[in-house]
């Protein structure tokens, strides 16, 4: 039986092939929002507005990726990703009656015929039931006017909303409200209007809106009128936006080498609905999963047709940025990415605090959440005189840690490894607003044009950093470890110290004086820019002798992690330095939403990093690491729960896929990237667990753990592990009643929002880095002086395969996913010749068809004769 349109139109409206490169954590695990499902379980599948209902048959591994095998309400077995999932409700039918249904495409047996009737006769009376519901819910979502009563009553601010609110609102006993009934709560949500939008990650897990504001909403309707009435108002603004787009491209051209500048435009004025045009396209960019109706999508479409100045085939984000960016709205040097609003991602579990012990604990904060004094001031260890390496990169701006070694007098074939880090909790509790917007950012984000740090620097935090007063002693929580000559952990303390001798020192410096190897870097375009000279090092011979001791100890302890299964996969990525960093605020758009007048643009360039590390980064690297595993042992022997960071065993779809791939790992721990692709590996992705699981990458095995305390000036999770030590030692030195801060359910909830909130920030840093990167492309290829260039790297790229070619169901073109070598960028081929089956990790050349801005930038490719 063909498949039903309705199948076509849900498998052809998501794009074939991901090009994103995939979301990583600072340890290499991959960051997503996978779940399996139970056979049996009920589940409403949503893309691209379109929607469906049926239950779970079976989960498989294809290509790398978990696939959902789903029967429908239509009778038709459905292969969809995991995060189409939006509601389920487990147990709605036996796993056995599921199981009998078969996963086929067909049912190929009376059993299974048999199985799927009583399956979808299931389905069919909670279809009946959930359009009772639905109705039910619309007369009451109308009568009291539910936006209005959730809607943030600033006209320009978001508000959140969890379906749970949603039914609590709606319903005198939630308590009494069925699953159907949920569903149709969620329904009304998701479907009625632009009111609600969805949460783009996690969605399953949390079930929560962003409320739009009013004034957005109003926006949106009022285009929509316009655009329904054929408003001579859009045709205004479209001849108005033509000249300025012209002239914009005239500009670009001829200020191409100058510095970058901002002016105001003159002499053009907008009327208040141009402006609702202008706000419209703004607000239509952002980086959105299509589970919703997309109420932009057309009116964008019908604007820029209007404007006839841009490829019809193609009005999407990618081409809205570029309009904007030539009307004078959005500077050419301002991503799309990170620079608007963000969503409200929903309560904030710090302003919980009934679930804290002690709660007598809070004698020591001021009312406005700073600590009077260093509460465990009496527990801090004096390291004296002996040196603490603090080493990073030129330029770094958050020194969290340093490291030091002797051996054990006692046991001088062992090693006493000792890791300081930086104690901002010194004077930071978890009642003070900035701990709240900590928790919101999750951690300084890092990006290409700026930094925006986690604790604000102009209240005391940048004093933490340590040696950042010279001459100076820096209070820090300290992670020591035994370390056996073959690696191993024989001891450890976590103690808060005092560190006297801190020896600031940078890699190269190090890596000099070690006679050590330095990640390569490779420059595809050239460079202007120099590298910091320092003269030959001369460091002091107590200095240089704990740093050969620090590799040789850090060596070993890599050596027993390898032991135990370590591995790194790891392929180069771009990194683009921009020049000025920050860029100055009065070159930017700063969202007025009144064009300017921009000209030049800003000096950057484009690098290509190993990830692999190497000489001091090592050292360093593996120290932190096994800090971690300390802490993730003192909350293990204390009893007491913490955020550990875990990933399951990884897995091959192959029966020698896992031995063939560990056939390639070399003395660091680092594999044939290509291999894990032949072999079809796949690795769970990382999790906040409360008990010490297995993290794989790593070689940790189950009951040790893996808590992150490394850095506290940068990451929220670190400065909640530090407030629960400091409270376990004050209670083992009975100074406290209780030995923990946070309760273990506490915790649960807090690991599920620093979860979501990690992977949007570490996806939002990905894709501005991917932004940048494919603007650099844009800029190199559209060079008016393109022409004399006697060497174009853009014409001699290779690509590597990175999975099976697949037809795309809407051009019926053959695809494939590729990582071009030259430019450490994912990509996809299009239009695959017949005749060219590459084999994943063969090499191809290749040739730029189309490089897209815009939120999610995107690089196609051809093959090249």
């Amino acid at each position: 039986m063909p498949p039903s349109m309705e199948k076509l139109m849900f498998a052809a409206s998501e794009a074939p092939i991901e090009t994103e490169s995939p979301v990583q954590d600072e340890e290499g695990a991959i960051i997503d929002d996978g779940e399996r499902f139970l056979l049996g379980t009920l589940v409403e599948l949503r893309r691209s507005g379109l929607r469906a209902v049926g239950v779970v048959l079976g989960n498989r591994l294809f290509e790398r990726r978990w696939q959902v095998l789903t029967l429908t309400l239509q009778g038709e077995v459905w292969e969809h990703q995991e995060h189409d999932v939006m509601f389920q409700i487990p147990n709605f039918v036996s796993e056995s009656l599921a199981k009998a249904c078969g996963t086929g495409v067909d049912a190929t047996t009376d059993t299974e015929m048999k199985a799927r009737v009583q399956m979808l006769q299931h389905l069919r009376d909670f279809e009946k039931q959930f359009e009772a519901e639905m109705h039910e819910v619309l007369e009451r979502a109308r009568h009291i006017d539910l936006y209005d009563r959730v809607r943030n009553p600033e006209p320009t601010q978001w508000s959140a909303l969890t379906v749970d609110d949603a039914v609590n609102i709606l319903y005198d006993r939630p308590k009494d409200v069925t699953e159907t009934r949920r569903l149709a709560v969620q329904t009304y949500l998701m479907d009625y209007g632009p009111h609600y939008l969805a949460e783009q990650r996690r969605f399953l897990m949390r079930q929560s809106f962003g409320v739009r504001p009013l004034e957005q909403v109003q926006n949106i309707e009022a285009v929509h009128a316009m655009a329904k009435n054929d408003d001579p108002a859009l045709d205004r603004f479209a001849e108005k936006a033509r000249a300025l787009v012209l002239a914009s491209r005239k500009r670009s051209t001829e200020s191409w080498n100058e510095s970058p500048a901002r002016q105001p435009l003159e002499g053009v004025e907008f009327t208040e609905k141009e402006m609702h045009i202008i706000r419209f396209l703004r607000d239509s960019l952002g980086v959105l999963r299509r589970i919703q109706n997309d109420y932009y999508a057309i009116p964008v479409a019908q604007i820029l047709k209007s404007v006839g100045l841009y490829d019809p085939e193609q009005y999407d984000p990618a081409v809205t940025n570029v309009f904007l960016i030539e009307l004078g709205i959005i500077a050419p040097w301002e991503d799309a990415v990170t620079r608007s609003s963000p969503l409200h991602h929903g309560e904030n579990p710090l302003d919980d605090l009934s679930d804290y012990r002690p709660t007598r604990g809070f004698q020591d904060i001021t009312p406005e959440g700073f600590y009077t004094r260093d509460i465990v001031e009496s527990l801090r260890h004096d390291f004296g005189d002996s040196p603490v390496c603090v080493i990073d990169d030129w330029g770094a701006e958050e020194l969290d840690d340093g490291i030091s070694a002797e051996r054990d007098p006692l046991d001088p074939s062992s090693v006493w490894l000792h890791v300081h880090i930086a104690d901002p909790t010194c004077l930071l509790s978890p009642t003070h607003a900035i701990a709240r917007d900590a928790l919101q950012l999750t951690g300084s984000r890092y990006y290409v044009d700026r930094t925006v740090t986690m604790l604000p620097p102009d209240v005391g935090f940048s004093e933490y950093s340590l040696g950042h007063i010279p001459d100076q002693p820096s209070k820090t929580m300290s992670f020591s470890a035994k370390v056996s000559a073959s690696g191993e952990i024989l001891d450890y303390k976590v103690r808060p110290g005092i560190v006297r001798n801190i020896q600031r020192l940078k890699y190269d410096v190090v890596d000099a004086a070690l006679d050590a190897p330095s990640p390569k870097v490779f420059h595809p375009f050239g460079t202007t820019s120099t590298k910091p000279t320092f003269p030959t090092p001369s460091l002091d011979p107590t200095v240089l002798d704990m740093l050969r001791l620090l590799r040789e100890t850090c060596q070993a302890v890599l050596q027993a992690r390898l032991r135990k299964g370590a591995i790194t996969l790891a392929l180069p990525q771009p990194d683009i330095v921009v020049r000025p960093r920050p860029v100055p605020d009065d070159i930017l758009s700063n969202g007025t939403l009144r064009p300017s007048v921009f000209r030049g643009f800003v000096d950057f360039e484009y690098a290509l990093n190993e990830t692999v590390e190497l000489g001091s980064r090592a050292i360093v690297s593996e120290a932190m690491k096994t800090s971690c595993r300390i802490a993730s042992f003192f909350f293990r022997d204390h009893g007491i729960p913490a955020l550990r960071r875990s990933v399951g065993a990884m897995q091959s779809e192959l029966p020698d896929g896992m031995e063939k791939l560990y056939s390639t790992r070399d003395e660091n721990g680092v594999v044939d990237y290509y291999e894990s692709i032949r072999s079809r590996i796949s690795a769970p992705s990382a999790r906040y667990v409360t008990t010490p699981g297995p993290h794989s990458l790593l070689g940790v095995a189950d009951g040790e753990g893996y808590v992150k305390v490394t850095s506290p000036l940068r990451r929220f999770g670190d400065v909640l592990a530090h407030w629960q030590i400091k409270y376990a030692l004050l209670a083992e030195k009975g100074e406290r009643h209780f030995p923990l801060f946070f309760q273990e359910s506490w915790l649960e909830r807090m690991g599920q929002e620093l979860e979501l909130r990690e992977l949007d920030a570490r996806r939002l840093e990905r894709l501005q880095v991917d932004y940048w990167a494919h603007l650099y492309l844009t800029r190199w290829m559209n060079d008016p002086a393109a022409d004399r260039r006697e060497y174009d790297p853009l014409q001699h790229l290779t690509a590597r395969a990175l999975a099976t070619p697949l037809r795309n169901l809407q051009t019926k073109e053959m695809n494939m996913k590729v990582y071009v070598q030259e430019l450490g960028l994912m990509g996809l081929v299009v239009g695959l010749p017949p005749t060219t089956v590459p084999s994943p990790g063969e090499e191809l050349k290749v040739a730029i068809k189309q490089v897209q801005l815009g939120p999610r930038p995107h690089l196609n490719l051809t093959v090249k004769e």
